[in-house]
């Protein structure tokens, strides 16, 4: 009888080491499936600048975050929606460039490291690549960098008007001031994502007349533009 219920019980210990074992599996099976995600991430670094940190990661959808560091102030996290217009751009610039597949190696052969470094990755399907540069003549490269970079001054004069919006209202001119310059120099990747912000603005009573009227002004632009 003892021997029966030894046996017994070692193969319960037995089947129950199986199924810890096959429940194993599924878990690979995510973390294989993760690795296919499309990802995209821009990252650039230069201690001598004011703003020496800016990075963006987002998803196929366009969502992520959005990361940034100014000189004697603590580091900002903010929520990214990258617009379906803004992907296009960049998914036709990638697949010009053959990203995923190219070995090219886009520094130019001169340093510009004061200029600050770049760094782009992407991952899709599987497969991975990062590059980092300072300066390049690649054309393609050289527009997916600014797309990037606009989307960073996007966010970040985002950030900077909604925070003056909220503990310095009567500095909101000057911002929207800033907003202009950047929106004529077309530094800004998408306009049409300031617009929920201009139509807040242009009834908040809080901030000063002409900020609203400037608000209103800029809306017509970017309509204009649209």
């Amino acid at each position: 009888m003892r021997q029966f219920i030894a046996v017994f019980f070692a193969l319960v210990f037995c089947i129950s080491a199986v199924e810890a074992q096959i429940q194993l599996v599924p878990v690979d099976r995510q973390n294989s499936e993760t690795s296919t995600e499309t990802k995209f991430h821009y990252l650039f670094e230069n201690e001598k600048f004011t703003t020496p940190l800016l990075e963006l990661k987002f998803g196929a959808d366009g969502k992520g975050e959005f990361r940034f560091k100014k000189k004697g102030s603590d580091e900002i996290i903010n929520k990214l929606a990258v617009t379906q217009t803004v992907l296009t751009q960049i998914n036709f610039l990638l697949t010009e460039l053959n990203f995923l597949e190219s070995n090219e190696n886009y520094q130019y052969k001169k340093d510009f490291s004061h200029l600050g470094t770049l760094t782009i990755s992407y991952s899709n399907g599987g497969k991975h690549r990062k590059v980092s540069f300072n300066y390049t003549e690649n054309a393609a490269l050289n527009k997916l960098a600014n797309i990037f970079r606009n989307i960073a001054t996007q966010e970040t004069r985002i950030f900077e008007i909604e925070t003056v919006r909220q503990s310095d209202p009567i500095s909101t001119p000057a911002q929207l001031r800033y907003l202009e310059g950047e929106l004529k120099s077309r530094t800004i990747a998408d306009p049409e994502r300031f617009t929920p912000l201009l139509l807040e603005i242009k009834t908040d009573e809080s901030v000063p007349l002409i900020a609203r009227n400037h608000a209103d002004r800029l809306l017509k632009e970017i309509k204009k533009v649209k």
